[in-house]
């Protein structure tokens, strides 16, 4: 997927931290000399101005706006602020370019200049589409950080990388790796096939994402929170003001979450400015086990799907057989589980994790401090020969009237596999585009054109000839263009119909 092997950096835009890293390591942006990160927190100062990171906690809660990358993933344009001078609909990418612009500054003042010149390594998470990835990718490129969609990684990918850079060389037997990256935004899954000795290629056989972590947790934790306040009297709801409390019992939940990966049990002091007493609640990681159990049992079936979706991708079995395939069948294949994200350190992702897999498949964290692993992984990612995405980087236009007229057939990072597609059960799982939904004219010619963003010339042909440039007589009724999960391309037209196949698709022949 990268043609460049020269050392990069590597930038992990988080949900709620913000890390850079060189192939040497994680570089420290946080202001407070404990943590190597910077919060990702960008909110307005009484005067208007916007701050990002450490200045954004010491904002009023309506000028501050927290988890703004997940407003990528609801596709949210705007987000309302609430200024000394009034309510405003702020758009959402400026902020994201203040966020990663103070990102850059900090990276440079350590030492790791993320400016022209370097090669910037972006992650993203898997499920994100191409949409999505531009969005980011444009907010970056105003932020002035030197990046292009072919050096954009999904996370989980990321992570795998961290821990293969400190495997020690094999034997060139092809291993399966399951990536489990839970942040606060999402939970990014990965299934990838590591082949070669020394210069290893990791081919992606599956990569989906959930809009469920961390966040949610908390939401869960200080749901809870809230029953107990009840308990002891307290109404939140009857509170002066309840948003700033619910705000505080998040921010709690939060906290509670995190010394609860190390402590049995952590009490929780309620602010009496904010609650109007003083009052103790203790809260128990068997207790946080419990809240958790619901959405983790939902991430063990996004488990299930991508492991679904990686047999779609290399095997020739029909969708209706895997979708019926038990768990302990999917489970067989993979060699190691690895935990990435600060969710992570939380006891009970790895004992569930090592419930599903069972005892013969070791479950173990993509780094000692999982929260680094992506940033970590992306300044690495050079170091590998090919990094085949199992969503192929690169759009497929249909063009005529010498392309004063065009449609995307096919848009880069657009999933092949729907997890409909598998729930029904079908035999006939793709990507298809019909001449109706493209809105083709009747009649007339066209021809294909192919934009890589991988950086490396696509190899892909249509009944022996080059993708880019096939002829296409053009018809709103005949037209399809399908590609399917195992890299094969049909195209039918008002001509015929066209087979065709992209090559290096996923199997990639060891060193």
């Amino acid at each position: 997927m990268f043609a460049a092997r020269r050392p990069s950096v590597g930038l992990d835009f988080g949900t709620s931290t913000t890390l850079v890293a060189s192939t040497r390591g994680v570089v420290p942006i946080g202001n407070d000399t404990a943590f190597p990160w910077m919060p990702s927190l960008v909110g307005f100062a009484d005067d208007g101005t916007v701050v990002a990171g450490e200045k954004a906690l010491f904002v009023p809660d309506g000028q501050l706006v927290r988890s703004i990358k997940r407003l990528i993933t609801e596709q949210r344009e705007f987000v309302r602020v609430d200024l000394p001078t009034g309510v405003k609909d702020v758009r959402v990418d400026d902020l994201l370019v203040e966020l990663l612009r103070e990102a850059g500054r900090r990276g440079g003042r350590r030492g790791r200049d993320l400016g022209a010149g370097k090669l910037v390594r972006l992650g993203c998470p898997a499920m994100w589409d191409g949409r999505q990835r531009r969005r980011l990718l444009g907010a970056a490129q105003r932020a002035d950080l030197p990046v292009v969609l072919a050096t954009m990684v999904d996370e989980p990918v990321a992570a795998g990388i961290a821990w293969l850079a400190h495997q020690p060389e094999g034997t060139g037997r092809p291993q399966r790796i399951l990536v489990f990256d839970m942040g606060g935004g999402t939970l990014d899954i990965a299934v990838l096939d590591v082949r070669g000795a020394h210069h290893r290629d990791v081919s992606v056989l599956a990569a989906l994402g959930v809009p469920e972590a961390g966040d949610a947790l908390d939401e869960a934790i200080a749901a809870d929170l809230d029953v107990e306040l009840i308990k002891v009297g307290i109404d939140i709801d009857a509170l002066a003001k309840p948003r700033r409390a619910r705000i505080w019992l998040r921010d709690a939940a939060r906290a509670t979450k995190e010394l609860l990966s190390a402590d049995e049990e952590h009490p929780i002091v309620l602010s009496p400015q904010v609650f109007g007493r003083t009052e103790e609640v203790w809260y128990t990681r068997e207790r946080l086990s419990d809240a958790f159990q619901p959405q983790m049992e939902r991430a063990e079936e996004a488990v299930g799907m991508a492991l679904r979706i990686a047999r779609i991708t290399e095997s020739a079995a029909s969708a209706f057989d895997i979708a019926r395939a038990p768990i302990d069948e999917l489970v067989e294949g993979v060699d190691v589980v690895l935990l990435s994200g600060g969710m992570c350190r939380i006891p009970y992702v790895r004992q569930r994790l090592e419930w599903l897999f069972g005892s013969t498949t070791p479950v173990e964290p993509a780094m000692d401090a999982p929260e680094n692993a992506v940033a970590v992984g992306l300044a690495k990612a050079g170091e590998y020969g090919k990094i085949n995405m199992y969503r192929p980087a690169f759009d497929v236009l249909l063009e005529w009237e010498r392309g004063r007229e065009f449609r995307t057939v096919y848009e880069a990072f657009t999933p092949l596999v729907e997890r409909a597609q598998i729930a029904r059960g079908g035999g006939d799982v793709r990507y298809c585009r019909n001449g109706r939904e493209l809105s083709l004219p009747r009649t007339g010619r066209g021809r294909l054109r192919v934009v890589s963003h991988s950086g490396e010339r696509l190899r892909a042909t249509l009944a022996s000839r080059h993708l880019d440039g096939f002829p296409v007589a053009l018809s709103d009724e005949k037209f399809e263009f399908s590609i399917y999960p195992d890299g094969r391309i049909r195209m039918i037209d008002g001509a015929g119909a066209f087979d065709g196949r992209v090559e290096d698709w996923h199997r990639l022949d060891a060193d």
